[in-house]
This record gives C-alpha cells, sequence and structure tokens, in this order.
C-alpha cells in the first residue's frame, strides 16, 4: 500500500514507525497520533469527606454506611442489606458494640 492510499492516521504512525525518518519527523508525527491512540486522561470529581475530629471506629462505621447508602441511591440501586453483628473486631484491635 502505497502513502496515497492510506488514511491519515495510518500515514503518521507509518511516519513515526520508519527508523529511516529523522527523529524530529518522527516525534512530530508521534505527536499528532497520539490522540487518536490512547485515551486522554481527564481529571475526576473526587469527594472527600472530612473529619475535623479524630473518630472512633464506631463512628467510622456510621458514617461509611451513610456513604454506601447515598452511593447506591445515587446509582438508582436498592439500598444495601447491612449484616448485623452483636459486635465488630477491626483492624486496630477494638471491639465496637455491632448495634
Amino acid at each position: 500500500m502505497t502513502a496515497e492510499q492510506l488514511d491519515a492516521h495510518s500515514l503518521l504512525r507509518m511516519v513515526y514507525l520508519d527508523p529511516e525518518q529523522p527523529i524530529e519527523v518522527r516525534i512530530d508525527a508521534a505527536k499528532a497520533a497520539i490522540g487518536y491512540e490512547l485515551p486522554k486522561l481527564n481529571a475526576i470529581d473526587a469527594r472527600i469527606d472530612t473529619v475535623s475530629r479524630p473518630e472512633g471506629a464506631a463512628d467510622l462505621v456510621f458514617r461509611e454506611r451513610q456513604l454506601l447508602g447515598r452511593t447506591f441511591r445515587g446509582l438508582g440501586l436498592p439500598s444495601p442489606k447491612v449484616i448485623e453483628a452483636d459486635e465488630v473486631i477491626v483492624s486496630d484491635g477494638a471491639v465496637v458494640d455491632g448495634t
């Protein structure tokens, strides 16, 4: 296939992959082609709930349950089922009342 028969992206690829071309030409072709080869990285909205005071494990569990419920509602899903326990042992070894 000749260069005249290629679409624009294929021509750019042919140029930047050709070791016979000067590096400057290859770099320019790669710059022009990259937007069609890889998706652009976009910023995402990351919401972080701030805590103004240290919180215990029970507070953390309560806050995470609220966040999970909001997330499910936002997605139009039914509320998640909560598994109740008499007590829960968390990673720091503390025992939390599960009720």
